[in-house]
């Protein structure tokens, strides 16, 4: 359920000058302006330019001037649900900017402030998502530190994870990581001690005959993986393949937190 300005969890800060009062319509309610949920997970921000046209009670034209899209529209369908005090029908401009904080340790509260400035100019600012700022955010961290396979694929279709193989090795150091499974939906490997300070590592998995090693940055040996062998014709949709036509075979691990989708993908070794 929207909320109103009566009623709501942004922090507000309201500002209405007596020259705005004297030249512009008094707004006296509407819904409460938020900052687009998607736009705010793809770090979309900037300015919206609306011309509003009123019956002397309530908007009865909006349009937009000029914005991006997805927050053009989240600025349009504010406006619309705002109410005046009873006045000479009339037509102005309304600016809303939206901002999402660039730093971490922002004062803005969790859930954002709205400046408004009535009617003529709303400000939105929104802190940035979790994933943005702490890299192991939303992680099992807890010992034993563990990664989780959340899914194991050969070609598009799912495998028992406890059928699959994992060799972890960085350096000379090669190890069989401590397996473990707790449900259907909890079940991976324990992390080895020796190579949680590892600036790299590999990882092989060995699906049914097939194999691929994957070489990482230390700091993704954590946290939930989707991993897959899939053979060409490819079955797996996603990732979408752009190989070489010669390659047959591709592995691949889908780190499923931080940046969503991202994957690392590598030529796999067939069957003999």
């Amino acid at each position: 359920m929207r909320s109103t300005w009566l009623l709501f969890t942004f922090t507000v800060i309201t500002t209405l000058s007596m020259s705005q009062a004297t030249h512009y319509p008094v707004v006296t309610s509407g819904e409460t302006p938020l900052y687009p949920s998607l736009a705010r997970q793809a770090r979309i921000q900037g300015d919206v330019q609306l011309r509003v046209t009123t019956d002397g009670s309530r908007p009865v034209s909006v349009t937009i001037d000029s914005g991006q899209p997805m927050l053009a529209k989240a600025a349009l369908d504010n406006v619309k649900t705002w109410a005046f005090l009873k006045h000479e029908p009339t037509s102005f401009e309304s600016h809303f900017s939206y901002e999402l904080n660039e730093g971490c340790d922002s004062a803005t509260p969790e859930n954002g402030r709205v400046v408004l400035e009535l009617p003529t100019r709303v400000s939105i600012t929104a802190p940035r998502w979790a994933f943005d700022c702490d890299p192991n955010w939303g992680l099992d961290l807890s010992e034993p530190l563990r990664v989780f396979l959340t899914a194991c694929e050969l070609d598009g279709l799912n495998v028992p994870c406890d059928r699959v193989t994992v060799i972890l090795s960085s350096g000379s150091l090669v190890v069989t990581p401590e397996r473990f499974r707790e449900s259907a939906d909890k079940q991976g490997f324990v992390v080895p001690k020796e190579l949680r300070s590892a600036k790299k590592f590999n990882v092989t998995f060995k699906i049914n005959g097939s194999e691929f090693t994957s070489v990482n940055d230390g700091g993704f040996l954590k946290g939930k993986w989707r991993i897959g062998i899939d053979h060409k014709p490819f079955k797996e949709q996603t990732p979408v393949y752009n190989v070489p036509e010669k390659i047959n075979c591709v592995g691949f691990i889908e780190f499923d937190w931080g940046e969503p989708g991202v994957i690392a993908m590598t030529p796999c070794n067939e069957p003999k």
